[in-house]
C-alpha cells in the first residue's frame, strides 16, 4: 500500500488496495492514520456491491444511518429496492419519472454531512458507478486550517455561542417534503452545535458550520445572526483550503465529516451520475 497526498489543502490517495476484499489489520491502522492526517482519501478503479461497500465502510468506525434515517423519516421508496436502508443513493437517473436517489443533478454547496441530528456521522463513503462527462466534481474543505489561519476578531464572534442547524432541506437547497417552509429562521428545526469543535481522535480543534440555508445563531436576532454567518462563510470558502476531484467510475472517496466541509457542481441533467452513500456513526459536537 501506498499513499501519496495531494498538492492541495487535504487529501491524499491509497494505492495497493483492493476494497472488495478484507483490510488487513496493519493496512488498517495505517489508513486510519493517513485518513487523520489527509482528511480525506481517494481509492480508485474498485468496483464494490453494497455489502462490499458496507464492509469496507467499517474500516472507518461503525456502520451508520444515511440522512432519512437519522431524522427517522425511512428509506425513500423511490430507491433501488435492492439497496439496504444504510445505503443511500445519489443520482439523476429517473424511472418512470420518479427519481430513484438523491440531490438530483443541481448543485450541492458546501456542507457537512447531516450536521443536522445530534449525532452527525464521523464519516462519509461515496463510490462512483457512473458519472457525467463533465461536472459533478466535489471539492473540500480542510475546516482545521479554516480555524487555525481565522482572524482573531472573527473567532471571538463564535468562540461562545452555537448554531442551530436546520433540518429543513437538502444539501441542493430543495426543501424536504416532511418539513414546513422555514419564514423565520429563528424557528427552523434542528439541532444547537459549537461552532469551534475538537475532533475525538486528533483531539484538534476545527469550524463546524454544518450548511448556510436557514442556519441560526441562538440569542441573537436574525438580522445579527445573519450578519456573523455571512461573515464567517465568506472567511470560510476560500480556494486556499480546498482541494477540488474529478471523479472517474470506481472511485471511493472517503472524507471525515467532523473536520472538513464538500461541495458538489451542478452538471447536465441529460448524462446520468450513479453513486452509492454510506455513513460512520459519529459523536455529539463538543
Amino acid at each position: 500500500m501506498e499513499i501519496i497526498p495531494k498538492k492541495a489543502a487535504l487529501g491524499a490517495e491509497v494505492f495497493g488496495i483492493d476494497a472488495t476484499k478484507p483490510i488487513s489489520v496493519a493496512n488498517k491502522q495505517a489508513l486510519m492514520d493517513a485518513w487523520h492526517e489527509h482528511l480525506v482519501l481517494l481509492f480508485r478503479g474498485q468496483d464494490l456491491d453494497a455489502q462490499q461497500q458496507i464492509d469496507f465502510a467499517q474500516t472507518f468506525g461503525e456502520l451508520g444511518m444515511p440522512a432519512q434515517g437519522l431524522l427517522g423519516l425511512g428509506k425513500k421508496p423511490s430507491q433501488p429496492k435492492e439497496l439496504p436502508e444504510t445505503i443511500s443513493c445519489i443520482s439523476n437517473i429517473k424511472h418512470n419519472g420518479k427519481a430513484i436517489g438523491n440531490l438530483g443533478n443541481l448543485e450541492a454547496m458546501w456542507h457537512t454531512d447531516s450536521s443536522f441530528v445530534d449525532r452527525p456521522p464521523s464519516a462519509s463513503i461515496l463510490h462512483s458507478k457512473e458519472i457525467p462527462p463533465q461536472g459533478g466534481n466535489t471539492s473540500f474543505l480542510n475546516m482545521y486550517t479554516a480555524l487555525d489561519e481565522m482572524p482573531g476578531f472573527l473567532r471571538q464572534k463564535i468562540e461562545i455561542v452555537k448554531c442551530r442547524h436546520s433540518q429543513v432541506h437538502s444539501s441542493n437547497g430543495v426543501k424536504r417534503p416532511e418539513f414546513a417552509e422555514v419564514t423565520d429562521i429563528s424557528q427552523a428545526p434542528g439541532p444547537e452545535h459549537p461552532f469551534i469543535r475538537t475532533h475525538p481522535e486528533s483531539k484538534r480543534q476545527c469550524l463546524f458550520l454544518g450548511r448556510r440555508l436557514n442556519s441560526f445563531i441562538p440569542g441573537m436576532t436574525s438580522a445579527e445572526s445573519e450578519e456573523i454567518l455571512d461573515e464567517i462563510w465568506a472567511y470560510t470558502i476560500q480556494d486556499k483550503f480546498v482541494w477540488s476531484h474529478e471523479w472517474e467510475v470506481g472511485d471511493i472517496l472517503v472524507w471525515d465529516n467532523r473536520c472538513t466541509m464538500h461541495h458538489r457542481s451542478a452538471f447536465d441533467d441529460n448524462h446520468r451520475r450513479l453513486m452509492f452513500k454510506v455513513q460512520i456513526m459519529g459523536e455529539v459536537p463538543v
